[in-house]
């Protein structure tokens, strides 16, 4: 499950317009979001809110062998005003990535969309505006404790309709009595998106790496045909990496085919008939320098079904990954307050009538059914071909956001550190297997609660 700050990152993306689809970064995040999902550690605990329209802060305490947690703080110029940041409104299918339809490329708004008022510092009108006279801007700091702390940072403004600058500070102090300076990470990242490409150029200080991603995107251009028909969308990319220092050398492709939403849709206007019965989205990726080959599979066979599968490969090792996964997703039975008839209305009315309850007047149904609609949860399952299986659950408990989940699979360790767990539970084997075999990888609970 996102954390708080992610999902009010992901609004002010939202609230830019900023397309996070078109990146190479995210070529695979399909099958990523279905099988490379993380299970919570032990007991997690986070409070957050949005205190007021342009700032947020949220607070964690987790029980990792010992206590630990996190103070994250959150600044925008742009209003969260339309963003639900109470925990009981918050569609649970913005917290929990998975099946993710890729939208089509669009042409960034120039004059039409108001940029002038963005950029410039014109009143809010609700497409988001800044009010304080600068560009679209957002701050992010967040404080690990206890020592030795961890000090994460994040600088990201809009220089203008196609360029996103971000600045990525990581710190980390030594130990308590450790007199050394602390070890700081900056990396910086500057984006070009015109919705045909894209282009991310990227700097570390970590041993001064330079990088580049790009993205291009077949079939029209939107800046010029904007209103043309996208059924299916062809996009290839690659990425290189150099460090002057290390002299290290990395790079990679990719190809991903992706089913758009008006493929699936009958009464689109671009065809009287759809192409494809279910949205799925194909990748392959391929890194030359270590002979490493992927390919994933991932497909929605309804609203609240999803599947996805990923082969990888190596040409020098011979060594292969298989992992599959899915995704259910659970209604509430609130959820039948949505208004549509089964042929049923008829036979509740009648029930009605022999009970003692009034019908909440029809302006009320809107909220209802809004709050009906949340009260979702989904089931979320990975296996690899070593057996390795993951089971995570997340939904809703009154106001409460619960995720949990647990680690289940065979896992080989050294005989020594099987004797070291003997004689620590005095004989006492926990995993119930034999030694170099373990059945149980970890379980935990995390809950999430915003105002």
């Amino acid at each position: 499950m996102l954390d708080f700050m992610d999902y009010i990152q992901l609004a002010f993306a939202e609230g830019t317009q900023w397309n996070r689809d078109n990146s190479y970064s995210s070529l695979t995040a399909t099958a990523q979001s279905l099988l490379d999902f993380t299970t919570p550690e032990r007991m997690r605990i986070h409070l957050s809110s949005l205190s007021t329209p342009n700032f947020a802060t949220s607070y964690t305490l987790g029980t990792v062998g010992l206590i630990e947690g996190s103070v994250s703080y959150l600044y925008s110029n742009i209003a969260f005003e339309d963003t639900p940041s109470k925990s009981a409104l918050i569609p649970l299918r913005k917290l929990s990535p998975g099946y993710r339809q890729v939208q089509a490329p669009i042409a960034p708004p120039v004059e039409s969309w108001g940029w002038d008022s963005i950029l410039d510092g014109a009143k809010n009108n609700g497409n988001g505006s800044s009010t304080n006279g600068q560009k679209a801007t957002l701050l992010h700091a967040t404080l690990h404790l206890p020592p030795p702390t961890t000090l994460n940072a994040l600088f990201l403004r809009r220089m203008s309709p196609t360029m996103q600058l971000s600045l990525a500070v990581s710190s980390t102090r030594g130990p308590p009595l450790s007199t050394s300076a602390p070890q700081a990470t900056l990396l910086t990242q500057l984006s070009h998106d015109t919705g045909k490409y894209s282009n991310e150029y990227l700097f570390s200080t970590d041993n001064s790496l330079f990088g580049w991603r790009g993205l291009w995107n077949f079939g029209p251009d939107p800046r010029y045909h904007n209103d043309a028909p996208r059924l299916s969308l062809l996009s290839a990319g690659a990425e290189a990496y150099y460090s002057p220092v290390s002299s290290l050398i990395g790079m990679s492709t990719g190809l991903r085919f992706s089913t758009l939403p008006a493929a699936t849709d009958p009464k689109s206007s671009a065809t009287t008939t759809p192409i494809s019965t279910f949205p799925y989205t194909l990748t392959l990726t391929l890194t030359p320098l270590t002979g490493s080959l992927s390919t994933s599979y991932s497909l929605r066979a309804s609203p609240n079904l999803s599947f996805s599968s990923r082969f990888g490969f190596n040409v020098y090792s011979w060594e292969s990954e298989m992992v599959a996964g899915c995704e259910l997703w659970r209604k509430s039975k609130k959820s039948n307050l949505n208004g549509d008839d089964d042929g049923l209305e008829w036979a509740r009315r009648k029930a009605r009538a022999w009970e003692p309850v009034t019908i909440p007047p029809t302006p009320e149904l809107p909220q209802a059914r809004e709050e009906a609609e949340n009260q979702e949860s989904v089931l979320k399952l990975r296996v690899d071909q070593s057996w390795n299986a993951r089971l995570l659950w997340e939904g809703r408990v009154k106001d409460l956001l619960v995720s949990a989940g647990v680690g289940l699979g065979p896992s080989s360790f050294s005989p020594s550190s099987y004797a070291n767990a003997q004689s620590a539970s005095g004989g006492q084997s926990s995993g119930g297997g034999t030694p170099g075999t373990s059945y149980w990888r970890g379980v935990g609970v995390s809950v999430s609660y915003s105002s």
